[in-house]
């Protein structure tokens, strides 16, 4: 357990460590966290802004052993298996991706954004029949999909099929 005073600083160097993030330093990012010290390496936070600085980098091949720790260690968040997916996909293709999102639906049927990218996936390598079906589960899900859908790269040679789906009553 750390002190007071280690996890203020911590804390301190993950901020560090976020804004040469945000402001696109990656290497003074990266040395950031190295000035840390092994002692803290294995911590879910610096584990998250490590992986967090990778995919803002695009270090795919960086990114997928971390991913896959903080997938592994939690795997009660569906949010590590999208992004151990997201990752995947980069570093070694589509199929390696379905295949995690595959096994997070079934942990997680109720997740809007494990369909939708299933289905992007299936729509990627043509299987249309499939790609519509989790992108309709997706949407009766969390209905924001539908409008993000309609300027998705990955669904591009769905587009006609998305424009005839109903659109929910705006309040006024």
């Amino acid at each position: 357990m750390l002190s007071e005073r280690e996890q203020i600083l911590f804390k301190k160097a993950l901020t560090y460590a976020n804004g040469y993030r945000e402001l696109g330093m990656v290497e003074e990012a990266l040395q950031e966290l190295a000035n840390l010290g092994e002692t803290y390496a294995s911590r879910t936070e610096f584990l998250q802004m490590q992986l967090a600085i990778f995919m803002e980098a695009k270090r795919w091949q960086d990114a997928l052993p971390v991913a896959n720790i903080l997938a592994s260690r939690n795997d009660s968040d569906p949010g590590n298996f999208v992004n151990l997916a997201y990752i995947t996909r980069r570093a070694s293709g589509i199929e390696g991706a379905r295949i995690i999102l595959e096994n997070a639906s079934k942990r997680f049927p109720r997740e809007a954004i494990i369909h939708y990218n299933l289905g992007c996936y299936a729509c990627c390598t043509k299987d249309m029949d499939t790609a519509k079906a989790h992108l309709l589960t997706s949407f009766s899900l969390d209905e924001s999909y539908l409008e993000m859908s309609e300027t998705d790269e990955d669904l591009k040679s769905l587009r006609s099929w998305i424009a005839k789906i109903p659109r929910p009553e705006k309040e006024s």
